[in-house]
């Protein structure tokens, strides 16, 4: 299948992916209207499922990718937003630049290798358990879990059918993570599996905040 990805790339701006939840939490409450923006219900409560809008910091420039009909939404709030406060400063947007495009996703035949731009976040409380007290091997036996796990999580809420079983093969090393001011355990390097995923998609938690952004690896080598 296909779907379509807008980005909006708020240019001549530099931005630490730490300022990301920055501006996100700016458009979220300029426009609390659009929960697409933020995934919160109201009352406490959350929109769960696989995000439709990601912002990320990818080369240092802030950019806000949304998916399918979520595209209208970003061209509606564009066209007043000047400024962005992000607490500790002002941002002016002084230039965007929108790119279009229409993505293969979904089962592929063979094994495509992949990079994690930014730390992949992994494991919740219950896993993350389960992970220390495992031996190395099964370590990596819980994270190919989870990153199948990921891959047919954003199929489903991206409403693409999966019909085969997907594999994967995974060369990652832990990173530490300041999350939330909680330092936490993620993940950097590369996989295999037989699904095509968009550059610049993410996976695992927190991905609408930039976390587990994804791009095809161009160079090979992983095996």
């Amino acid at each position: 299948m296909e779907i379509k990805m807008l980005t909006v790339k708020l240019e001549g701006n530099k931005v630490a992916s730490r300022d990301v939840p920055k501006i996100r939490g700016y458009l979220a409450g300029r426009f609390p209207e659009y929960v697409e923006l933020h995934n919160h219900l109201g009352d406490g409560k959350f929109k769960y499922g696989y995000p439709v809008i990601q912002y990320k910091s990818i080369s240092g420039v802030p950019n806000i990718i949304a998916i399918n009909d979520a595209s209208k939404i970003l061209i509606d709030i564009f066209y007043d937003v000047k400024e962005i406060d992000m607490k500790d400063k002002i941002m002016s947007i002084l230039e965007k630049g929108y790119i279009l495009k229409t993505m293969k996703f979904g089962p592929s035949e063979g094994l495509i290798e992949y990079e994690f731009l930014t730390p992949w976040m992994a494991l919740n409380q219950d896993n993350f358990e389960e992970y220390v007290k495992a031996s190395l091997e099964e370590r990596v036996g819980i994270l190919k879990k989870v990153l199948v796990g990921n891959i047919l999580s954003m199929a489903k809420g991206l409403n693409c059918w999966v019909d085969k079983p997907i594999e994967a093969m995974i060369k990652l090393r832990p990173v530490e993570v300041n999350f939330k001011n909680k330092k936490m355990v993620g993940f950097k390097g590369r996989f295999l599996t037989n699904f095509v995923i968009p550059d610049y998609l993410g996976l695992g938690k927190s991905v609408a905040r930039g976390f587990g952004t994804v791009v095809k690896v161009k160079d090979g080598g992983f095996v």
